[in-house]
């Protein structure tokens, strides 16, 4: 998928907000369709198959949050990036945890929404081309990234957040090697997020937890003070 060749769903009640990203993308040589209803953007997705969705949260009938539920349900490989108004750390991470790619606060700048489109769709593309390495195993651990699950060396399985599943499998890709808290955002939340360390460390928490990991006698995620989190790949002896 070319960038030329990359259709972009914009999902928004406003229709000049509508006009104007879609003046901005035609100039970077993207196709553009828009839906100012979330059932129409549903629609749009069934029959048109985009290959990224920016999505307005606030919405009439159905906001954007549980739309976007309704998206992944749909697809779950499907990018979407959010649009919103709001700032605050709380919203953001409602987004990221119901599988938001990238989160752009109103008003934006053109150049920086254009650079995390950018920056989402060769995400995805490397992904498709990775695709056929859908589980990776280590220490007992086996992730499925088409499942967004885990399953446990005692045979459990176990769901993950989109977000999450992105976290460890940046961990799992490289065993026993120390992974920046930016580089788990770049790679799970967008390669220009604004995402403080803080929120890696919520997310850390929660897959440990899940995992049944115990922070101060860890078995799979250890935290290497000031420079982020390792995945050990094999049980000590």
């Amino acid at each position: 998928m070319s960038q030329q060749q990359a259709l972009i769903l914009v999902v928004d009640d406003d229709v000049l907000t509508c006009r104007m990203i879609e003046f901005l993308l035609d100039h970077q040589n993207y196709k553009v369709i828009t839906a100012n209803d979330p059932h129409v953007a549903l629609s749009q997705i069934r029959s048109q198959s985009p290959d990224l969705v920016l999505l307005d949260v606030q919405l009439p009938k159905i906001d954007g949050f549980t739309l976007m539920r309704h998206i992944k349900k749909e697809n779950q490989n499907l990018p979407v990036i959010m649009l919103t108004a709001r700032a605050e750390m709380q919203d953001r991470l409602a987004g990221f945890e119901v599988g938001a790619d990238d989160y752009v606060v109103k008003p934006f700048e053109p150049a920086e929404l254009l650079a995390r489109i950018k920056a989402v769709l060769s995400r995805y593309r490397r992904r498709a081309v990775a695709s056929t390495d859908a589980t990776i195993n280590v220490n007992g651990v086996k992730l499925d990234l088409t499942s967004l699950s885990v399953t446990l060396p005692d045979g459990r399985h176990i769901a993950l957040t989109p977000t999450e599943t992105r976290i460890l499998h940046r961990l799992m890709a490289s065993p026993d090697r120390v992974v920046s808290r930016d580089d788990l955002a770049a790679f799970a939340v967008g390669y220009l997020a604004d995402v403080s360390n803080n929120q890696i460390d919520v997310y850390i928490g929660r897959i440990r937890r899940k995992l049944g990991d115990d922070p101060n006698d860890p078995k799979y995620l250890l935290t290497v003070r000031s420079r982020g989190y390792k995945f050990i790949a094999s049980k000590a002896s």
